[in-house]
């Protein structure tokens, strides 16, 4: 895959068709726009890429890093792109001044004096450009001024819900896993680093392991315990995943652990993957540590019959 600085000092295929978007977690809609870019580019005998941001506009416009997290990260994004058939990605510098810009100056800008494209895909929501300027529709006058074609992409229906990121984190801030899985069109995951955390689970048979995530940015689902393939050195394990705080030993800060069923092993300082398969409860508080104990083999077992031969 190429990823391009979006700039005047590089050079970029000629004879291109572009889509432009945040693409957020790479859904299904946005799987609909890329094959529509894909059968674009090969009945018109050009070449698709893709134009994107390297920070989302909510993050530069809103300063809400901390509140608005993503879908996916960077990579995670240009790696669901690749497998998507994208070769050609171009970064954008998403910053107040592009922002500040135009429909019609960022595309005069962006479009044609720096990719010179022959045709555009957009999607059935797609809008850049500034909002206050409101002007999109000048992307056509714009079309017809420098001999591109323009192209509408529909939208991906799931269940009467119009596929989007935004219904996509709605799903996993309610917990429903399935849903957002659905809609992805793949197990909604989380990548870290495991780290020694206060290995209670130890002490009562179940051996968790604390996971700092790659990217602060990363979404995480709902609080809650959760079924899950862990992905770890190449082999895939079922696993159940806590997100949350350990109120039964009075803990109340937030974590993101896992427990990997059936296995045994020091994995502290590796990387790991955790997709998420199903939601199984709430955060509870126990009495004691046996009911704990007695409410986490139930866990497992719940665990063991829905993963099942997923793996």
């Amino acid at each position: 895959m190429n990823i391009y600085k979006l700039n005047k000092e590089n050079q970029f295929p000629k004879n291109a068709i572009a889509t432009i978007g945040m693409f957020d977690g790479v859904h299904l809609g946005h799987k609909k726009i890329i094959s529509f870019l894909k059968e674009k580019a090969s009945e018109l005998g050009l070449t698709p890429i893709v134009l994107t941001f390297n920070k989302h506009p909510r993050h530069v416009l809103h300063n809400d890093s901390e509140y608005f997290k993503l879908l996916n990260t960077e990579a995670e994004r240009y790696r669901l792109l690749e497998n998507y058939g994208i070769n050609n990605i171009f970064e954008i510098d998403f910053t107040t001044e592009t922002a500040a810009l135009s429909t019609y100056d960022f595309s005069k800008l962006y479009l044609l004096d720096l990719l010179n494209i022959k045709a555009l895909v957009i999607g059935y929501d797609n809008m850049f450009g500034n909002k206050k300027v409101n002007d999109f529709k000048r992307i056509y006058e714009l079309g017809e001024k420098y001999n591109f074609d323009i192209f509408e992409a529909s939208s991906y229906i799931y269940n009467d819900i119009q596929v989007s990121s935004t219904q996509i984190r709605n799903a996993l801030n309610a917990g429903n896993i399935e849903l957002a899985n659905a809609m992805l069109g793949y197990n909604y995951f989380a990548e870290g680093c495991i780290i020694k955390g206060r290995q209670i689970g130890r002490t009562i048979g179940f051996p968790t392991a604390n996971i700092e995530l790659s990217n602060h940015l990363k979404m995480l689902p709902k609080e809650g315990v959760y079924a899950t393939i862990i992905s770890l050195n190449g082999t895939n394990y079922i696993g159940m995943a806590n997100i949350g705080t350990q109120p039964t030993f009075e803990s109340y800060k937030q974590s993101f652990e896992i427990h990997i069923i059936n296995f045994n092993g020091d994995i502290y300082g590796q990387s790991i993957e955790v997709q998420f398969i199903k939601r199984i409860r709430d955060i509870q508080k126990f009495d004691r540590a046996q009911s704990l104990m007695e409410q986490l083999e139930k866990d497992k077992n719940q665990c063991l019959q829905t993963i099942g031969n997923l793996i």
